[in-house]
């Protein structure tokens, strides 16, 4: 990110150096050269004015910019969580995956509950990106009240088990049925998350910090089981976060397929 202005700014700055030691030390050296024009003092510290400022602005890319955009920051509402410089963001999404029967599409569709048969899927999407250059995994539980979304059938929670590639920007999504009375209707879900670095985080390619999330604990070696442990809602969450989400309307009340996609959007080169 920013390499070919990196890159100018550095010649740049190789420039002013040699422009300042030519005003300050040659200029002082060969009597020949003090009637530079505009004026020897132009050039001192016209050249010394461009070293700082070259300098400062080198400083401010190599050690405070984000080497990386902050692509969590359009999703949603703005805001994300954190744990241990992994952020995310759960949002729901619908998606026409399932195909209409014959009947229903002769007849324009059946009409449940008030809402055309469309036979659409509510999906749990949770996008998240790495703020640092190490590689990761992490396990994600959304917990809802009970009966009112699930991932598969007699579940609770919703968990994400993954591994994240160094400053990766990604979307997972988990196929969800939402029951007939909670449709159309806010939900207030807990949210925990445990992240474990494979080898160490590596520099931050980020700075700005997601909300704090609670924890719970986890067994490294069956992380990516979804077992029925996993998925019950038996798991302790710790100091869980709170987030009200707006349940989607007019979707599938049970689940036909629960198996996720994991999509990379954006990875540091």
């Amino acid at each position: 990110m920013h390499e070919r202005r990196n890159t100018i700014l550095t010649v740049l700055f190789a420039f002013a150096l040699v422009w300042g030691v030519f005003s300050w030390v040659c200029v002082a050296a060969f009597a020949s050269l003090e009637h530079l024009p505009p004026s020897t003092d132009f050039h001192r510290y016209a050249s010394l004015s461009s070293v700082f400022l070259l300098a400062a602005s080198l400083a401010y890319v190599h050690l405070l910019e984000d080497k990386m955009p902050d692509r969590l920051a359009h999703i949603g509402s703005g805001r994300y969580y954190e744990q241990d410089g992994l952020c995310f963001m759960p949002v729901f999404r619908v998606t026409s995956t399932r195909p209409m029967s014959s009947s229903s599409s002769l007849s324009g569709g059946s009409r449940v509950g008030g809402c055309v048969d469309t036979s659409q899927q509510a999906e749990l999407s949770l996008y998240y990106q790495n703020r640092y250059e190490g590689e990761c995994e992490a396990v994600i539980h959304i917990r809802p009240p009970a009966g009112v979304f699930f991932s598969h059938k007699g579940a609770r929670d919703v968990h994400f088990a993954f591994r994240c590639q160094p400053g990766a920007f990604g979307v997972i999504h988990q196929p969800v049925a939402v029951t007939h009375e909670a449709q159309g209707t806010p939900v207030r879900v807990e949210i925990a998350a445990m992240v474990r670095w494979v080898r160490h985080r590596g520099d931050q390619l980020r700075s700005k910090r997601g909300l704090p999330v609670g924890t719970f604990q986890v067994d490294w070696a069956l992380a990516y089981r979804q077992s029925k442990h996993e998925l019950s809602g038996e798991i302790e969450l710790k100091n869980p976060a709170a987030l009200s989400m707006m349940l989607p309307d007019c979707v599938a009340e049970r689940i036909e397929r629960s198996e996720s996609v994991n999509e990379t959007l954006m990875v540091k080169a």
